[in-house]
């Protein structure tokens, strides 16, 4: 009866036991260095240097050499080349202990660990960074990312006939280059799951992918690309992926973690742009300065959308607990946000001092703090000032794509005494001020001064120059983006890193030429989907072939698709979906209260979790008690812009799967549909596994599991129940094997 169960916990177990203990195939010397750089490098600098850097470093380990990693500090040393099962770094990444934790609280993925496991057991090879040889500010402006982007044609390639696209060309050349043969093409049951899960984070429907396969024309595929796209399901998903880089949160943040009702209008104003294509230099335009934009043209159709764009400003975290404590915090958060989000630079790291490694300096830095300085940020009430303030009005016309219950956005506005530019804070302290530093733009790409108006925080000059075609990160790091979001990884892995730290790109070119591509194209991101999706390498099968393993263990020069699994949303969505439970709309309103009684302090933080059978970006997110679901499956954290979501495999999520209330019900829910489509045994089955797989049972399968239901339903009627209750029963427990399977879970 628990046969299907216990096989797929302890496949998970074998599986982690596998990985954590396996040997992978030695690189030689050039190779190591290369994988040093490109992933290793990366991967200390954006999870371990913010804590073991500089002169007080946590635990006195420094993470900066080999030499320090040796050493190690006052556990002792991190690191001993060539014995992964002696090296303090990895235990502590593999840990069970979350007391012992590291990074705490933010476990590394599968793929992560296994990158630092095969570079200490090939010796930890720590090449000498060309980084370390760039003495000069001039020397790191030469940086590639620091280029203008390059008008660059598809190359000639033998394997012509492989190619489907421009981007086939870029790939079949690095293919060539490195003896690699690409997989075969996906069979038609994996493409529409593979496309329709992508872009709307929902499974398709049995009946959808009957037609699909049934469709032998040679246009389906674009034509469930184009249907898909032109789905609400596609404005919800792919909102949810620039949430997590505005660090979307319903409530503040500060000591008391007030509630924002009004945040949600922010959310579906980016649901409603993805959905209606707004181009992506306007997108940016009206999240830094659509409150400028609805002053200067009131009667234009966009008037309140303008506004509440501005919510990607407004929601920086609040910290203490009293009205704007430690406001150059909260501005510190903006342009960590804006830098990491928009220009894939990490901009914080010059509040103190010059960038240790980008061509950012202080003076770059303060001069983008004025724009923010200059603008009135909105007031959710603390313990201390309980009063709401700072909301902007918005208009209560026929201009909304929807009515809106408040007369207010969560958003910002231009302050009525506008300071000008600012002095910098010396060492960052806000109590030490240095020199004005002018409001401009990053110097390494532009030595322009814009003209502001005296009356004006200058948002819009900044806003313009970020949306401009001729900056040379903002349209690079989208279009790396969205081919993260459909691959798994970027042509640039580190998706909010494009500096001297960061990764280079796999495939330079490829993103100068998807970077000019989406410029001429209006910066429209659904033909950039369309690009990306009807090329030959999106439709990869994800099977392997021992040749290129031995070339390319890590997928590095795309040869297939790499299998992974669902993001937090997609598995909770998913699992509604199927079962029936999933209900359409956003579902209004949080049940916060009414927003006059909202009262929290220190002592009695807001901590309530609120559920519903809707999409889960309609759930409500709160900055200090994540949604239970979506901290298991790694979902978001709405304190900081997110660049990938990590993937971690724990025992709990598996205990969730079998034993929660959530699944029980879906599960139910799922069974009782079985139940009631047909009366026939194979006929259920059939249904449950198209709806689950977009697939019918083998053979075997069909066996397996009706052994397993009947043989589940004749115990219990023995135990009592009546054939009813054991028919709904074993179905439950069958479905519950199903909907935790990794084939439903994964995306192949």
């Amino acid at each position: 009866m628990s046969f299907f169960p216990v096989r797929r916990t302890l496949f998970a177990f074998l599986s982690l036991f596998l990985f954590v203990h396996s040997s992978s195939v030695p690189l030689c010397a050039e190779d190591r260095a290369d994988f040093f750089e490109k992933n290793v490098r990366p991967l200390l600098v954006q999870k371990c240097a913010e804590c073991h850097s500089g002169s007080t470093p946590e635990g006195k380990l420094l993470v900066d050499s080999i030499t320090a990693l040796s050493t190690g500090g006052t556990s002792g040393p991190a690191v001993v080349p060539g014995q992964p099962a002696g090296s303090l770094l990895l235990k502590r990444v593999l840990t069970a202990d979350e007391d012992m934790l590291m990074p705490p609280e933010d476990r590394l993925s599968e793929q992560e660990a296994s990158v630092l496991k095969k570079w200490i057991e090939d010796g930890a090879v720590w090449s000498k960074s060309e980084h370390g040889e760039w003495k000069t500010a001039e020397d790191r402006r030469q940086h590639w990312a620091f280029q203008p982007v390059q008008d660059v044609t598809p190359p000639k390639v033998a394997n012509s006939d492989w190619c489907r696209s421009p981007i086939d060309r870029f790939i079949a050349v690095k293919h060539e280059n490195n003896n690699l043969a690409p997989a075969e093409e996906a069979d038609r049951r994996t493409l529409i799951r593979r496309a329709t899960l992508d872009l709307t984070g929902l499974p398709p429907t049995p009946e959808e992918v009957v037609v699909f396969v049934a469709d032998e024309s040679d246009d389906a595929f674009a034509q469930l690309v184009d249907r898909l796209l032109s789905s609400t399901a596609y404005g919800e998903r792919w909102g949810r992926h620039w949430l997590d880089q505005a660090r979307y949160a319903d409530t503040s943040g500060d000591g008391t973690d007030m509630p924002i009702p009004e945040a949600r209008y922010y959310r579906d104003y980016v649901i409603r742009a993805f959905d209606d294509d707004l181009p992506y230099n306007e997108f940016i335009v009206e999240q830094i300065a659509g409150d400028i934009q609805a002053k200067q043209d009131p009667d234009h159709p966009r008037h309140n959308e303008r506004i509440i764009a501005t919510g990607y400003i407004a929601l920086s975290r609040r910290f203490g607990n009293s009205k704007f404590a430690d406001m150059n915090l909260i501005v510190d958060d903006t342009i960590d946000t804006l830098g990491k989000s928009m220009l894939g630079l990490t901009l914080g790291c010059a509040r103190c001092h010059h960038h240790k490694f980008d061509p950012v300096t202080v003076d770059d830095y303060y001069g983008l703090y004025g724009y923010f300085e200059n603008t009135e940020y909105p007031h959710a009430g603390t313990e201390h000032q309980k009063e709401r303030s700072g909301m902007v009005a918005l208009c209560d016309d026929d201009r909304l794509p929807e009515p809106y219950e408040s007369a207010v956005a969560w958003a910002v506005t231009d302050k009525e005494k506008i300071v000008g530019d600012i002095k910098a804070h010396v060492g960052g302290d806000p109590g030490t001020r240095g020199e004005t530093a002018k409001r401009a733009f990053l110097s390494v790409m532009s030595t322009d001064i814009p003209d502001i108006p005296n009356d004006s925080s200058g948002r819009l000059h900044l806003a313009q120059w970020l949306a401009s075609a001729e900056n040379t990160l903002t349209s690079r790091v989208i279009v790396n983006r969205v081919w993260q979001y459909h691959f798994g990884s970027g042509i640039v892995s580190s998706s909010s890193n494009f500096g001297l730290q960061g990764s280079k790109p796999t495939h330079p070119e490829l993103l100068d030429w998807l970077a000019g591509d989406f410029v001429r194209h209006g910066w429209s991101l659904k033909q950039l989907h369309r690009r990306i999706m009807l090329s030959a390498t999106y439709q990869l099968a994800s099977t392997s072939h021992v040749q290129n393993l031995m070339q390319d263990e890590g997928n590095e020069w795309i040869w297939r698709f790499d299998r992974r699994r669902m993001d937090a949303e997609s598995i909770r969505d998913s699992l509604l979906a199927v079962s029936g439970l999933l209900e359409e709309g956003d579902n209004g309103r949080h049940p916060f209260g009414p927003t006059e009684k909202l009262r929290y302090s220190q002592g009695r933080p807001f901590n309530k979790v609120f559920d519903h059978n809707h999409r889960s970006v309609y759930l409500m997110t709160a900055r200090l008690n994540k949604h239970p679901f979506l901290a298991l499956f790694d979902g978001p954290d709405p304190n900081k812009t997110t660049a990938a979501r990590r993937e971690s495999t724990v025992a709990s999520q598996a205990l969730f799967m079998m034993n929660s209330e959530f699944m029980q019900k879906a599960a139910a829910a799922f069974a009782d549909q079985m139940i009631t489509f047909a009366s026939s045994q194979s006929e259920r089955l059939d249904r449950a596994y198209m709806l689950a797989f977009g697939r019918v049972p083998s053979d075997e399968e069909s066996v397996e599991a009706t052994q397993f239901i009947d043989d589940y339903r004749q115990q219990l009627i023995v135990a009592g129940k009546s054939d009813d209750q054991a028919q709904l029963l074993a179905w439950t427990a069958f479905a519950r094997v199903t909907l935790s399977s990794s084939e439903f879970l994964y995306l192949d």
